[in-house]
């Protein structure tokens, strides 16, 4: 009433390919169209590889390659993100199991966890059982958190953060410095490590506003012990700067893009002999 709306046919495309999405991905995960890929990261000091953050990946016969920034917001919506999530967790015990065996003893995965799935009350016993299941001591699973699932101040987050503590489980805050509340949040939850956003990274001639931020976010991390990762890393310069920092880990492009399981184990075999090429 006394308001108009403007329509373009873009937005009846979006639904539409929504629509598709939605139809395709009920049945992905049961036709083996899902596999999880692993991007290293990197200890910036002895460029050798320390661990992998596991992403999943989706292929479909009617609709190609999607990306996960279209049915991953799908699958929380939907309540799929419950299977989802554990999946892609005992792909990369699994794959980790034998990586350590092979190559590292020390080697560490990291999986997102999603909001939604801190409303799975099984999520404490199913990942204390998968870490037994692949004999992965807990410190070696690092669980990134973004700062959406703190915000909504629910008790179960607190419940869940303070199991996933207690269990002895690597914590980490993902995508810091989009939030306007993140330090407080460092302040009150047990996190380990903290993810420097992309966005911080990613500026082709990064101005000295933001080298301070960077480097400020670095030295604060650290006196509250935390470890430091910068993801997105496209270029040497952006690495050297980093590097100059303190920054602990790095991960990006620069090094590798994700890759298949089997594309790691050569990798990680290759990393043994000779340190990670940077491109």
């Amino acid at each position: 009433r006394n308001t108009y709306s403007y329509y373009t046919s873009h937005m009846n495309q979006c639904a539409q390919r929504r629509i598709v999405i939605e139809e395709q991905f009920n049945n992905a995960l049961i036709k083996n169209e899902l596999s999880v890929y692993f991007q290293p990261k990197i200890d910036i000091k002895t460029l050798k590889i320390m661990g992998a953050e596991a992403l999943l990946r989706w292929k479909n016969p009617v609709l190609g390659q999607i990306s996960p920034n279209e049915f991953i917001s799908i699958a929380e919506q939907t309540g799929h993100i419950i299977a989802l999530g554990k999946f892609v967790l005992q792909q990369a015990l699994a794959q980790t199991s034998r990586w350590q065996k092979l190559f590292n003893s020390n080697f560490q995965i990291a999986v997102n966890l999603s909001p939604r799935q801190f409303r799975d009350p099984q999520l404490l016993t199913f990942i204390a059982d998968s870490l037994k299941k692949y004999n992965i001591s807990a410190d070696k699973l690092e669980l990134e958190i973004t700062e959406g699932v703190l915000i909504s101040g629910h008790s179960y987050v607190d419940k869940i953060l303070s199991g996933l503590n207690n269990q002895g489980i690597t914590m980490a805050m993902d995508d810091f410095g989009t939030g306007y509340s993140s330090l407080s949040y460092l302040r009150t939850y047990p996190f380990d490590v903290l993810k420097i956003d992309r966005s911080f990274i990613s500026e082709e001639s990064p101005s000295d506003k933001t080298n301070a931020l960077i480097n400020g976010i670095i030295s604060m991390s650290h006196a509250l012990g935390l470890k430091v990762v910068a993801e997105g890393i496209e270029t040497t310069q952006q690495f050297e700067q980093l590097k100059a920092f303190g920054c602990d880990y790095a991960q990006g492009y620069l090094f590798s893009k994700p890759i298949s399981a089997d594309d790691m184990t050569h990798l990680l075999a290759v990393n043994q002999h000779k340190n990670i090429t940077i491109k």
